[in-house]
This record gives structure tokens, sequence and C-alpha cells, in this order.
């Protein structure tokens, strides 16, 4: 028979140091070293490494935030208090204490558990014998439903023993690399299927942890290295689906900035339940900035939607946000960016500028914490003063990251808006006193808000120090949309060629904002009458410089957005987009940068590529010559065709055309 009860008094080998971390854990540490600790205060993750000299010595050497003494103010008073302990108190007898866990069916039966290499359940701690065995390895995730206080203590094991059993089970079933994350409270943990774009052909097994919005990928090897993904982050969660064996399988695609993961459970249940978990963990419930669906600039997205549509549409709209729109609209948009911003595509023929403009004031407003946060009101109000668009700047890096990235935006933004007063009428005093309330979130008649929102449109480049040359170019180009082709819908009219630039290839088609090259790629198609075959894809390239140098887009990638930036270019009609057939199974090389050959998918190191160099060389014109390139032991090498030498220049300081 298994022993189930064990005396944590006697048996010290219980208490393992992860055990110890859970009840002393760092949590349980800040309760004390970071009481004092106000929001404002606290390390931003990109903080440089002097920043965090600086705070690890003032949280742990000075104790600057520590948890103060309730009737003792200092520590010299403290030294002076003698306290006496009686040694026998030190002595206590404690029960044994037995690890139980229930198992919520239908019924409610309760087993009581033993965990070692398998997973043991008997009918009570007096059985033999054993009702029910799982062997740890075939368990291949575990999901965890905390107790909460509005179920009765006789339904739940208490907190700690959850944990403890929790721990035990993960410890028994994960590599050594989960053990760490798994002393703090997670939603699921778990072995999945995942690859990545860089190696799309080869799926790999790795153990996931899901904690509150981040999802950690822990290697099944101990030595390779960890990764993490924060869900808020996401640009992207769908489901889609392969054959693989003659069989159907759904895979969860996760797009982050930067990168693309696919992920694919062992079982459809299981793959079910970590797709329920991962989309609540990325819907952003939360109500204050840092728990928005952000951005790849760390912006909530609801802003950042918010944003680019006024700027696309609402730039020379008179009035701009001092006209309402309508509140059953504004509810309703409301709604739909607070179940799932991410999913929510602006449409001028479907949303009212009005209604837009409300709905980013109202975010604003109603979010739990403002923008400038409540504990800095204090130092903005003293900031008013002499030499404040320093000390604005001063406050500004104190902001928590997401803070200081929206609030840019915004000011940006808003900075963009009076550059075209003449347009829509509202000049920076205008729109600070309609802003003021909502970013400070006052009753409306603090005149040292308006005055600090007001200093901070006016002084923009300054104080977030911008460039004027890049912004005057992009007010330019804002205020002479009006000269622009543009669609009764507002949709920029632009020439699409297929497969070749001639004038019978070419077409002439509305492109919204919204336009992702897969929908232009589609409709081009539609247009010409061109039959899909499962032997090629479609494909939409930016082509530049008359076509001496092109690029794929990425199916998500937003057309407009990129076609926009011609406009910095010295020759702006020479670039233009063409739609091309690519061969089945070179798309995704085309994108990832891949070759391949008989039997390996290699990363493509050598090849051929177009380059110019400023000036041009003597008899080479200014047109681009084609050379052989290598990349090797972190130089990029080139040269000619009929050359045998090479050229070499680092990769971190080379500037490619």
């Amino acid at each position: 028979m298994v022993s189930k009860v064990q005396s944590l008094k006697l048996d010290t080998s219980v208490w393992s140091n992860e055990i110890l971390f859970i009840m002393l854990g760092n949590d349980r540490a800040n309760e004390f070293w970071g009481a004092g600790l106000s929001p404002w205060e606290e390390m931003d993750c990109d903080a440089s490494p002097e920043q965090r000299r600086e705070f690890i010595t003032q949280k742990y050497k000075e104790g600057r935030f520590r948890l103060k003494h309730p009737t003792i103010s200092s520590q010299d008073e403290l030294l002076k208090v003698r306290v006496t302990i009686d040694n026998s108190h030190l002595c206590i007898t404690t029960d044994t204490v037995s690890i139980n866990v229930f198992f919520f069916l239908s019924d409610f039966q309760k087993f009581w558990c033993s965990v070692d290499q398998s997973l043991l359940l008997y009918e009570s701690d007096r059985s033999a014998d054993p009702c029910m065995q799982i062997s740890v390895k075939d368990i291949v995730c575990l999901g965890v439903s905390r107790p909460d206080s509005s179920h009765s203590s006789n339904g739940f094991i208490d907190r700690y023993a959850l944990s403890l059993f929790i721990y035990r089970i993960n410890e028994a079933t994960t590599p050594l690399s989960c053990h760490c994350l798994l002393t703090r409270e997670f939603e699921r943990v778990g072995l999945l299927r995942y690859r990545a774009m860089l190696d799309a052909q080869h799926w790999k097994e790795a153990f996931f942890v899901l904690q509150k919005s981040n999802l950690f990928i822990c290697p099944r090897n101990d030595g390779a290295a960890e990764d993490i993904i924060n869900l808020n982050r996401l640009q992207e969660l769908s489901i889609t689906s392969e054959t693989e064996n003659h069989e159907k399988k759904d895979i969860l695609v996760l797009v982050e900035r930067g990168r693309t993961l696919h992920l694919q459970g062992v079982g459809r249940t299981d793959f079910s339940l970590w797709y329920s978990d991962i989309q609540r963990a990325a819907g952003g419930k939360g109500n204050t900035l840092r728990e928005q669906q952000l951005s790849r600039n760390d912006i909530p997205i609801i802003v950042d939607s918010c944003i680019a549509f006024i700027t696309q549409y609402g730039l020379g709209h008179e009035g701009i946000y001092r006209k309402n729109g309508a509140k059953s609209r504004i509810k309703l948009l409301m709604e739909e960016f607070r179940k799932d911003a991410r999913n929510v595509k602006l449409r001028i023929g479907d949303h009212f500028i009005e209604d837009v403009t409300d709905v980013l004031k109202r975010f604003f407003r109603e979010v739990d914490d403002p923008v400038f946060m409540c504990d800095l009101h204090p130092l903005w109000q003293e900031a008013a003063s002499d030499l404040r668009l320093d000390r604005y700047k001063e406050i500004i890096r104190t902001l928590p990251r997401v803070n200081r990235t929206t609030l840019a935006a915004l000011i940006s933004h808003l900075y963009r808006v009076q550059k075209c007063a003449d347009l829509n009428q509202m000049c920076t005093k205008n729109l600070s006193l309609l802003f003021a309330p909502s970013l400070f979130q006052t009753d409306g008649k603090g005149e040292h808000e308006v005055k600090i929102v007001e200093d901070l449109i006016d002084n923009y480049l300054y104080v977030f120090d911008e460039h004027q040359t890049q912004i005057e170019l992009e007010i330019s180009l804002i205020t002479t949309w009006k000269d622009t082709q543009l669609s009764q819908a507002g949709d920029l009219i632009i020439e699409v060629y297929l497969e070749m630039k001639i004038p019978d290839c070419c077409i002439t088609l509305k492109v919204s904002p919204t336009m992702c090259a897969e929908e232009l790629t589609n409709q081009v198609l539609f247009m010409r009458n061109v039959p899909a075959t499962d032997r090629d894809v479609w494909m939409t390239f930016e082509a530049i410089e008359e076509g001496q140098l092109e690029r794929p887009l990425h199916p998500k990638e937003k057309v407009l957005e990129q076609a926009l930036q011609w406009c910095k270019m010295a020759d702006p009609s020479s670039a233009y987009l063409v739609v091309k057939r690519v061969p089945k199974g070179e798309g995704i090389n085309i994108l990832t940068c891949r070759s391949h050959t008989e039997h390996t998918l290699e990363i493509m190191k050598v090849g051929l590529l177009k380059c110019r160099e400023e000036p041009p060389k003597l008899l080479q014109g200014n047109r681009f010559q084609e050379r052989t390139f290598q990349i090797k032991e972190h130089k990029l090498l080139l040269k000619d065709k009929k050359v045998t030498h090479s050229h070499r220049t680092p990769v971190n300081t080379s500037k490619h055309q």
C-alpha cells in the first residue's frame, strides 16, 4: 500500500525550493518590499540597465518602497524595541497533512489522490487499492479552475493544497524548464505541436504555459531557449485547417509583430480547450490600458483604429471632435471594440466620423486609470510653469510603456488635426478643451489640464523628439489629399497591373485603407476572370524603380498604407503594384526568404540581387546592377558575376536600396 499521509514537520524533504517559492515567492516578497511602490514608479519593460540598477538599489538596499511598521516609523525606534520570544512557542505540533482533490463530475464525487509516476485515485484515505490510475505520461494538458469565495469550502480543497497538488502533477509531466513558471498561478499547461514561418515545413513539440495574457514556450530539451508571446499584442488570432495523413486537423494561427506561429493540439479535445483559453486571454477584457488588445506599437487597438480612420477620412471634416454622433451607434461600436477590438474593421460606408471620434474620447474617459495617471496628476500641475516643456519630457519618460506610446500616438494625431485647421476649423485650443477632461478624467473645469494638453500639441515635435522634416512631409500629403482622385466612398483609386506593366494589363480599382494584399489579388483576378488552379498561387508585388526591384506583399499587409509611402521617393511615379503567378510551394518560400532543394529546406545564403551604389560608379549610370550576394559570419559579401573576389560589408551597418 502506498503511503498517502506525510508529516510536513518530520519529513523535511517535502519542503523543496519550489514549494517554498509557492509560499514565499516573488508576489509574497513584494507585499513587503513593494508595498509603497506606486504604478508610475514601477520598472518599465524597456528600461535601461542603469535604470534597473537604480531601481533595485532603491527597492532592496535603501528599502524605499517597503512596508512600514504600523506603530514604529523609523529604524532607530525599531532597534530600541526589545522583543522577548518564548522558545516554547516555536515548537508547534501540527496535524498530519494529506493532499486530496475533488473531481468535479456531475455528482461531485470525492477522491483521495496520490501523485508519483502515476496519478492514483482512491475512494478514501483507507483504501488499499486505487479505483483509477492515470499515467503522468498520458497527461497532455492540465487546466486549472481557481477556487473563489462564492463556493463553499466543503466543495474545494484549500488554496495551498491545490497549488501543491498541481505542482506535483506538473513536476512529473513537464521538463525542468517549465518548473519555475509553474510555481505561479497559471490557466493551462500542456504539450503542443508548433511551427514558425522560418521553418514552415517542420513541426516541433514543446510544453506551453498560459499565465494571464502571456503564453510561454518551453522546449522539451532542457537546454533549449524559452520563448514568450504576449497575447494582448497579437495582430491576428484565427483557426485554419490542413490535411495530414488523410486527416483534417485544426491549426491555431498566432500572428505577432515580426513572426507567425502555428499551434496544433495532440488531439481535438485538448486543442479546443487551448483555443478557448488563449482566445479568452487575448481578449483584452480588462479596463486598464495595458490590459487592452495592443497594436504592434503597443497602442490599444481601439485607439489605433480610431486614429487611422479619422486620419484617413476626417481631417478635412469641419468641426471634427466637436460634433457629436448618435448615442445608440456609439454604444454599439464601443461594445464591439470591448468584445474583440482586433476584429473590428472601420469602414466609411458603415461608420460615421462623429461616432468614431466620440468612441475615442469615451475610451479615454472610461479607462480605469487615465493616460496621464492619477498618481502623477500633481506633478503635471506643478510642471505647468516655467521650463515646463523639459519637465513634461521627464514625466512622460516615467510613464509605463503603454501609457507613453498611447499618449504619443494621440498627441501626434491631434498635432496633425490642428495642422489642417484651414479645412476642419479645429485649432489647438479647441482640441485641448475637448480632450483634457477625457485624458485627465476631470470634470472639465481644470484650466491647468487644458493648458497642459495645449502645450503638448503645440510643442509635439520637441516634447516627443520627432523630426520636423518627416512630419512636414506627412502633413503635406494629408493637406493635398483633397486634390487627389477620390471616390465618393473615400477610397483611393490606383492602377494595378496583371503579370506585366503594359497598358493592356492595367486595371483601375478602388483601394480602401483596410484592404489587404490578399483582397486586392482576389479582386484583380475576379475583374479579369482569371480562374484559380491547384498548381499556382497569385500574389501582389510592389515594384519600384520601374520594376528594377520587386518584393511580395504579405497577404495581410495593408496595400494603401504601403502605396502612400511612395510619396517619399524621389520619383513616386516609378512605383506600381503588379499581381503575378507564383508556382505553388514557392509562395511561403518567397515570404520567408527560403530556397527549396531536393532534400531539405535551407535558409538562402547565396543568390543574385540587384543593387545600386550611391553615387553610382563611372559608366554604370544610375541603374541597378545584378550581383552575387552571400551572408557569411555576420558579413554581407557581394561580387560581380564574373569577378572571383568579394567585397565585405558588415550586415549591421549596411543600407539597402
